[in-house]
């Protein structure tokens, strides 16, 4: 079935609705993006992704090291393409939009870890997303020959105690055994984990430029994401009120307060529900002053 009758959203929720290992990061992320680019052509910027991929597949011997692979990557993406991290204009939207990133050649680092998985994947190189403290990096190995890499900063080398120090800073690494933290703090990031991050990102830049229809956008994909988050939920809830949808942001809170575990303090949350109700059975030229 052809996806030109389906609404950006929907299409999203097509490329999610499957086990994570099965999830094509590069679709699920233009998917996401071709609600604020309606004319987005998935297939077309795919293609381009798949060409990155090629050309590092082109340079690697039948058996290759995985320092070669990184070699081949960084002459690629990074000395040849030119992407980098944009540390300028860190909170541009377009920096969390997958199309923007290969049109422009910079992005956030999340973003950039998604593209350099996939031309990773393309070219046959299994590598995994890591989540650190306001970063994300890639790694490729295992064990001793483990490689972590920083698509925002050039695809330059980490070390895993500077990854680990990233997230628990350095009094706590440097009394902890690096194995042992290695093996608790830089697991694998799952796919939708990645998504998540990507659309949160976007979701905090349209904010922080006021447009909140769009960040509202942004947090309805992270619900299909994770229909469990509750703090997204609770979010959601502010934004749907911030643009006028009050009822929708009702729903959103007596979800939010059905879901809240048992003992949590919801009362900030009642409290804004009560007032909800009452401005709509009062009609929206209230304010919820």
């Amino acid at each position: 079935m052809g996806t030109s009758s389906l609404t950006p959203k929907e299409n999203f929720a097509r490329s999610i609705r499957c086990p994570d290992d099965e999830i094509n990061l590069a679709a699920a992320s233009l998917y996401a993006a071709a609600t604020e680019f309606p004319d987005l052509d998935v297939i077309a910027y795919q293609g381009r992704i798949a060409q990155f991929g090629s050309r590092v597949k082109s340079r690697l011997a039948a058996h290759h090291t995985n320092y070669d692979f990184v070699g081949a990557m960084h002459e690629v993406l990074f000395d040849e393409a030119g992407f980098s991290g944009d540390s300028k204009n860190y909170f541009d939207p377009d920096n969390s939009h997958l199309n923007e990133v290969i049109d422009r050649l910079k992005g956030n680092p999340v973003a950039l870890s998604i593209l350099y998985i996939e031309v990773a994947r393309v070219a046959g190189v299994a590598v995994d997303g890591i989540s650190l403290r306001k970063h994300f990096v890639v790694a490729i190995g295992s064990d001793e020959e483990r490689i972590y890499i920083d698509p925002f900063h050039r695809g330059g080398l980490l070390s895993r105690k500077e990854c680990i120090t990233n997230i628990l800073g350095k009094d706590r690494v440097k009394n902890g055994d690096i194995d042992d933290l290695e093996c608790k703090f830089l697991t694998p990031a799952s796919k939708r984990v990645m998504l998540r991050r990507l659309l949160s990102n976007l979701k905090v830049a349209h904010e922080k430029h006021k447009q909140y229809e769009l960040a509202l956008s942004a947090s309805e994909r992270i619900q299909l994401l994770d229909p469990s988050n509750l703090r997204n939920l609770s979010e959601l809830a502010h934004l749907q009120t911030k643009i006028g949808n009050f009822g929708d942001a009702v729903d959103s809170l007596t979800q939010f307060l059905e879901r809240a575990p048992a003992g949590s303090n919801t009362e900030q949350a009642e409290s804004a529900l009560r007032k909800l109700k009452a401005l709509t059975t009062r009609g929206p030229e209230d304010s919820l002053e």
